[in-house]
């Protein structure tokens, strides 16, 4: 009986995963029971950020004037380069996260759900649990 019922949730969840995509990251960076502030990630950002140096300022800013969209279709390269600054930042701003006093505390099925690099968050992620 607890297997049946074990598997129907797990599918009923899944199914949610796949209609609507998991939540974001964001959500399972908790301290004291609560989610990140929005002004706690701009703060990890904003101080990860400007240690980009100028190209990253300028692809920024050329990412706000045009779109996400725009850039991905028309400036293929600098939206390339943009998105190789992000992925390079990334882990930096996790650490000041947890320097902020957050903990990364992800349910194991977000970690497995198979609508984007949950997997790899999780795995980078990891040493911020604790």
């Amino acid at each position: 009986m607890k297997r049946i019922l074990f598997l129907s949730l797990s599918l009923l969840l899944s199914g949610c995963y796949l209609a609507n995509g998991s939540p974001s990251s964001y959500h399972y960076w908790l301290k004291n029971d609560k989610v990140i502030t929005y002004n706690d990630m701009k703060f990890c950002e904003k101080k990860v950020y400007l240690t980009l140096g100028e190209r990253f300022k300028y692809l920024s800013k050329m990412m706000e004037i045009n779109g996400w969209i725009s850039m991905r279709e028309n400036y293929r390269k600098e939206y390339n380069e943009y998105i190789a600054y992000i992925t390079k930042a990334s882990p930096y701003i996790s650490y000041c996260y947890y320097e902020l006093g957050y903990r990364f505390r992800p349910p194991i099925y977000w970690c497995l759900a198979q609508d984007g690099d949950n997997t790899r968050i999780c795995t980078e992620n990891m040493k911020y649990r604790n």
